[in-house]
């Protein structure tokens, strides 16, 4: 489900006629154990997920699941990481779709999510880093002014809860154990990086 840079030129061509594509809610629960509970929350135009591929292994408009057939399909490659719901709705222009995940290995959760997620420990630290978006250098001001206008209301908003107290974060706001953060499509492209780093 990361978010990538190349093919941008491609997406924002098929993109064109399309309006407020993606908003994602993710939350995040983590426990000592390694093992966790991952729930998404997002919407999908429906034009764009008519053009997805057959396969969500392959590279795709949107590098998100977007039927229960493809949750099944990467719930199969990673069985660490199990389907605990799903629901699915839609309207005139939208696809709605909640799901809650359970993993018990985190690279297991990493592949399942397409992007990488490290873990380590510093004595009593536990570090976790997650590259969620790495750009291939900065883009040009026109194809900018294409994704501001496409995604001009569209965010990737996270809840993320570990198992102590919070010491730090490049990203959000920390409260006691969970870290919130949101960030609209926009800005994270403008930044061209999105790689978060949090420590309990």
């Amino acid at each position: 489900m990361r978010l990538k840079a190349p093919g941008l030129i491609l997406l924002t061509l098929l993109m064109v006629s399309l309006s407020s594509c993606l908003t994602i809610t993710t939350g995040l629960d983590h426990s000592s154990s390694g093992a966790g509970r991952l729930s998404l929350d997002y919407r999908i135009n429906k034009k764009a997920a008519g053009v997805q591929k057959d396969s969500v292994t392959s590279e795709n408009l949107i590098p998100l699941p977007v039927k229960r057939s493809d949750f099944d399909e990467l719930a199969a490659l990673y069985p660490t990481v199990t389907i605990r719901t799903y629901s699915e709705r839609e309207d005139t222009e939208f696809i709605y779709i909640e799901t809650e995940l359970e993993y018990q290995d985190i690279n297991d959760l990493s592949l399942f999510l397409g992007f990488p997620i490290e873990f380590s420990t510093a004595g009593n630290l536990s570090i976790l880093t997650m590259h969620i978006f790495d750009g291939n250098g900065p883009l040009d001001r026109e194809t900018l002014s294409i994704i501001d206008s496409l995604f001009s209301e569209d965010k990737l908003s996270f809840e993320l809860t570990f198992p102590r107290a919070l010491q730090s974060s490049n990203y959000g706001s920390i409260n006691g154990r969970t870290v919130n953060f949101d960030i609209s499509i926009p800005d994270v492209y403008r930044q061209n990086s999105l790689i978060w780093t949090v420590e309990w």
